[in-house]
């Protein structure tokens, strides 16, 4: 099927409005104890690549603790808080195919745990198999008060810490959180719960502070009053203060598995067909955002164009560019797109030069990487353009280079060591 022929339903959810998550279960399953025992610290990093859940995660866990703090709700939660994790079967996932008019009985490995969708503006031709099962620690129902209450911004005690938009129209964000922005919290935090129980703050995400409102940060870190929690999003852990990881929990989470990619993608996309699943895993890199951008923004035509031409541009024939520069137009997304693509192509070259397996996508993608690297022999020359294309990417939002001029010069590198 077509790209433009399959349902798409990846709109409908955002962090705060996904009901279900994937794949996490033992970053559930340690906040959950943690809350547990009494002794709840005040701040906690999620951290882990982009798209693979940590801003889902957070507002489950602002839902669960809001949820548990109204007794008028709790009779509505879904939550079996007696799950024995030490009896779940390893990599299972089995259910009745009949449909008996009772609940199904289900096994699954801890890697695998869904929460279900009761979302109705979902497609309503099929219930996708993350709607089916119902286990999880911190499931709460999107029919659910809070749920409602906090996609809807009605709860005082909770508050969200994102780059704000620049201009009147809401079209462009900022470049960073401001040191005003964190110093809000202060007081935020200082002011009385109106609803008797914990005041939350998120912010998603901490990459994307400058120096002051890193320290403002730290200094709410050290003053945390009672009944506060603060939750970060952290995209790159190893670039985060060290006086802030210090005082904080991590809850770090791994990329996703494919066979768990392969069930959100078909939530997501609907009838998405193998073939285009298959070509979006490697590019993804068990990111299901990642997987999502490269889709919605012509990711599949960029990849294979580049497969049509790369055999052209090694041979000078410098026309062919054109289709790629057509493609990407002034799109900083469909950029990235570009970048991803041609990485993976140059790493698939490396793979082989050192007699690697390579798990290629389609027949086009081994027959043009393969020709290709009976050409581009010299593993070391081909690493080091690899390198420096890493570092020259980066450069191009900073110093606000040309695109078109960018892909050019990525590919007269290639054509150089050809």
């Amino acid at each position: 099927m077509a790209q433009n022929q399959e349902i798409n339903n990846s709109e409908i959810y955002t962090p705060i409005t996904t009901p279900f998550l994937i794949g996490h279960l033992d970053a559930e399953k340690e906040f959950l104890d943690a809350f547990k025992s009494g002794n709840l610290h005040h701040s906690w990093i999620i951290s882990g690549e982009k798209g693979i859940g940590k801003a889902t995660l957070a507002y489950r866990i602002i839902r669960y603790i809001f949820s548990l703090q109204n007794q008028d709700l709790i009779s509505d939660l879904s939550l079996d808080t007696n799950l024995d994790l030490n009896k779940v079967e390893e990599n299972s996932l089995t259910f009745d195919e009949e449909d008996d008019g009772e609940d199904d009985d289900f096994s699954f490995s801890s890697s695998d745990l869904i929460v279900p969708d009761s979302n109705e503006k979902k497609s309503d031709t099929k219930d996708s198999l993350l709607q089916s099962i119902d286990s999880s620690p911190l499931k709460l129902s999107p029919k659910n008060p809070i749920f409602e209450r906090l996609v809807a911004g009605g709860i005082t005690d909770f508050k969200i810490v994102e780059r704000e938009y620049s201009d009147a129209s809401k079209t462009k964000l900022k470049s960073e959180i401001s040191v005003e922005q964190i110093r809000d919290l202060k007081e935020f935090f200082s002011k009385t719960s109106s609803e008797g129980g914990y005041k939350i703050a998120l912010i998603d995400s901490v990459d994307d502070m400058n120096s002051n409102s890193s320290n403002a940060l730290l200094k709410i870190l050290e003053e945390a009053p009672n009944k506060s929690l603060l939750i970060l999003i952290c995209n790159n852990f190893e670039g985060l203060l060290d006086t802030i990881k210090s005082r904080c929990r991590v809850l770090k989470l791994h990329p996703l598995s494919d066979e768990n990619m392969e069930l959100l993608l078909h939530e997501y996309l609907g009838d998405v067909s193998d073939e285009n699943i298959k070509k979006l895993l490697p590019l993804a890199r068990g990111s299901i955002g990642t997987a999502l951008n490269f889709y919605n923004n012509n990711g599949l035509e960029i990849l294979n164009t580049f497969y049509s031409i790369i055999p052209n541009v090694l041979t000078k024939k410098n026309k062919s560019i054109l289709d790629i520069i057509t493609l990407v137009g002034n799109s900083e997304i469909k950029l990235k797109i570009f970048e991803q693509v041609y990485l993976t192509f140059l790493e698939n070259i490396i793979k082989l030069s050192a007699g690697l397996d390579v798990n290629f996508a389609s027949e086009t993608e081994e027959k043009t990487t393969k020709l290709c690297a009976n050409y581009l022999t010299n593993f070391d020359k081909i690493y080091k353009i690899r390198e420096d294309l890493l570092n020259y990417f980066e450069l191009v939002p900073v110093l606000n280079l040309d695109y078109m001029a960018t892909i050019i010069s990525s590919f007269e590198r290639l054509k150089n060591a050809y």
